[in-house]
């Protein structure tokens, strides 16, 4: 048996990863509690029209997500999304994009509580406030153990959830129904556009994946690849497959109303699923925000990991429960931000950049940076308008 390279990072020395294992590390954060909100805001503004959203904005952010690989690649220290555009921007820029990722990152640990919450409550009974607090306590464990704990787990939960939404999908296609479809409802044509940048959004698992396989650009550009195509081919088989047999009936949380659909089999099989993508989002995201605070602000890791785990589970008890709501907010305002800043870091970066990345190998158009850049700050501001 072949041992793995040790390396050097943040002053601990860990096994390097395999392109694999990186592959599973981005789809693990990407794969979460997104993917439930999306079959309900695809029926809101019509299937074919919440498909081609879905294909758009994955393109999208497979190419945002190949420019802040590149970033990384030329960037001498293991930096979060914060210090790399903090590096080539300024601290104006590291200062936004801090309390953008801890805002946005809150709300989306939020989110994987209220849906933990309330799915293992209709599995289990009890209320969602207890099972959300359970969940939440038990994912916060790994959270604290850190990026090594993370590598592990998410490699096993990714290749299960990936597995079990591909076979329900399959299962449910024969139960495709034309009548069910939605047709194009042009009021809410901005509905989907937060919740599927959400479920899309998995910018701050980069920098962890580089920093546990630094070997080769060319195999870490491999593994963003497969990182994003993988959820983009997993979310539009699931939400045409969900959408087209569940039509107007379909809820919030996907699982949930399928379950009440189908029957007891599915239910179980479906809210299984649900579970263990929303504890692989949460931990990945968790890991990324502490990383955050550790690596780029120099906060004490102890004090950083209780910001991580305390401030979602005080909004919890709070009573911030209205799932599709927070990962719209979410998606929209705070991805839709960090993402603007992203392609403006990867502007600069290929002009000033600490390292060459002759062998990454991403052609550089500055037309498509500038147009990312602008349509998520229209959409961004749109989003705003929207919410007040």
């Amino acid at each position: 048996m072949l041992e793995k390279s040790i390396i050097l990072h943040q002053g601990v020395y860990k096994p390097q990863a395999s392109v694999a294992e990186a592959v599973f590390m981005i789809t693990g954060m990407t794969i979460g509690a997104g993917i439930l909100g999306i079959p309900y805001v695809i029926v809101k503004v019509g299937l074919w029209v919440g498909l081609l959203y879905i294909l758009v904005l994955g393109i999208v952010m497979l190419y945002l997500n190949l420019m802040t690989g590149e970033v990384a690649v030329r960037t001498k220290q293991s930096l979060q999304l914060p210090g790399l555009a903090g590096h080539y921007l300024g601290p104006w820029a590291k200062n936004f994009l801090s309390v953008v990722m801890i805002f946005g990152g809150t709300g989306a640990l939020l989110a994987y509580t209220v849906g933990e919450g309330q799915i293992l409550s209709a599995m289990f009974g009890g209320e969602p406030l207890m099972w959300g607090t359970i969940f939440w306590a038990l994912a916060s464990i790994v959270v604290w153990r850190g990026l090594q704990a993370l590598k592990n787990v998410d490699r096993i939960l990714s290749f299960i959830v990936i597995a079990i939404i591909v076979g329900l999908s399959f299962w449910l296609l024969p139960h495709y129904n034309a009548s069910m479809v939605s047709v194009f409802n042009p009021l809410q044509i901005f509905l989907p556009y937060g919740v599927i940048l959400f479920a899309l959004n998995a910018t701050p698992a980069i920098a962890e994946a580089h920093a546990l396989l630094p070997g080769s650009q060319r195999h870490f550009k491999r593994a963003l690849i497969w990182g994003t195509l993988i959820p983009i081919f997993v979310y539009i088989l699931f939400a045409f497959a969900v959408a087209g047999s569940m039509g107007a009936g379909t809820t919030e949380l996907a699982t949930i109303g399928l379950g009440q659909k189908f029957g007891p089999a599915v239910f179980w099989f479906a809210n299984l699923f649900a579970v263990l993508s929303m504890a692989t989002g949460y931990i990945g995201l968790g890991i990324a925000i502490k990383q955050n605070l550790v690596w780029d602000n120099k906060v004490n890791p102890f004090l950083a990991t209780l910001i991580v785990i305390l401030i979602p589970i005080c909004l919890f008890f709070v009573g911030i429960d209205s799932f599709v709501a927070i990962l719209d907010i979410v998606g929209a305002v705070l991805v839709g931000s960090s993402s603007a800043i992203m392609a403006l870091t990867y502007w600069r970066a290929r002009r000033v950049g600490d390292l060459p990345a002759s062998r990454y190998g991403l052609h550089y158009s500055p037309v498509a940076v500038a147009l990312i850049m602008v349509i998520f700050t229209i959409f961004t501001v749109l989003s705003i308008m929207k919410v007040f």
